[in-house]
């Protein structure tokens, strides 16, 4: 009976150890997962930018684009913000406004930078399609051959995916070298984040054209809880994008003056289409928009 009643005991307190050790792991990641952010960067110039970095509950960082030259000592603040590294950099395409502050943290800072992702094509399709700022790509692949981290880069294919912690990138659209007009930005990565509790789509600058194949192709995965507008907010991707999407909140690229539509004579006086895309975001009922003319700004997500 005595060996009996300790085997008993034994168990109760075998199971009493895994129960805590269950609960211990639970709130381990019941934390983790709440400390996954992300930082929406504002414009350093007057010039339009994009560029975002994401905090991992583990403390990794992942930048995607980052403005212009004018913008590095920014995008340097924050990355010295968060261990002064990057672990994973995605550029959705070669112009300056995008890849600007990282070329200039690759050739003139020692910032390690572990992986770099990005789509592009070929410099003589630049010069063809795009000859007035073909420059930009080469400024951007010259920097990609830069000795400190040629050997980290890697240009992404289609439905690739990237495991980083708690984020699960998968790259939903890449260069479009059959897409002429608009070229640039019509061949933007398109990059879809799976966060524990949110989904996050990037994409870049992606134009109407390009959008549009991105609905042929690959409508079942454009539904995100968090949206980045595509070109700044005006003349990219069609509303028809934006509502297979259906975000409940939009990260908008977009200085004061995009957002205002102001040329420098008043709201609603330039050429921009700012307020047709504010209008299809208003009318999908989004609940909050995170605008870069606010400043930097830094969100929990999950």
């Amino acid at each position: 009976m005595k060996l009996k009643n300790n085997l008993i005991e034994c168990i109760i307190s075998i199971c009493t150890l895994f129960m805590i050790i269950g609960i211990g792991n639970a709130v381990i990641l019941q934390k983790e997962t709440k400390e996954i952010t992300l930082a929406q960067l504002q414009a350093n110039s007057h010039r339009q930018m994009m560029g975002y970095i994401i905090k991992t509950s583990t403390g990794k960082v992942i930048a995607v684009d980052g403005g212009t030259s004018e913008d590095e000592e920014n995008l340097i603040k924050h990355i010295n913000s968060l261990g002064g590294k990057v672990d994973v950099w995605f550029i959705t395409h070669p112009h300056n406004d995008h890849t600007g502050a990282f070329i200039k943290i690759v050739e003139e800072t020692n910032i390690p930078i572990d992986k770099i992702y990005y789509t592009m094509n070929d410099l003589d399709w630049y010069k063809k399609y795009a000859s007035e700022r073909a420059y930009e790509a080469e400024d951007f692949q010259r920097a990609l051959q830069n000795e400190r981290i040629k050997e980290n880069t890697e240009e992404v294919t289609l439905n690739q995916k990237i495991n980083i912690d708690f984020v699960n990138c998968e790259v939903l659209g890449v260069k479009n070298p059959e897409i002429i007009e608009d070229a640039f930005n019509n061949s933007s990565m398109v990059l879809k984040m799976t966060l524990p509790e949110k989904t996050i789509l990037f994409l870049g600058d992606t134009g109407a054209k390009s959008g549009d194949k991105l609905l042929n192709t690959q409508k079942d995965k454009l539904k995100a809880d968090i949206l980045q507008i595509a070109h700044h907010g005006q003349n990219g991707a069609k509303e028809t994008l934006y509502q297979a999407i259906k975000p409940e909140i939009c990260l908008w690229p977009t200085p004061e003056w995009i957002w205002n539509n102001d040329n420098g004579e008043g709201e609603n006086t330039g050429p921009w289409t700012t307020f047709e895309t504010r209008k299809w975001i208003e009318d999908l009922g989004v609940k909050q928009n995170i605008i870069e003319k606010d400043g930097d700004q830094t969100i929990e997500v999950k």
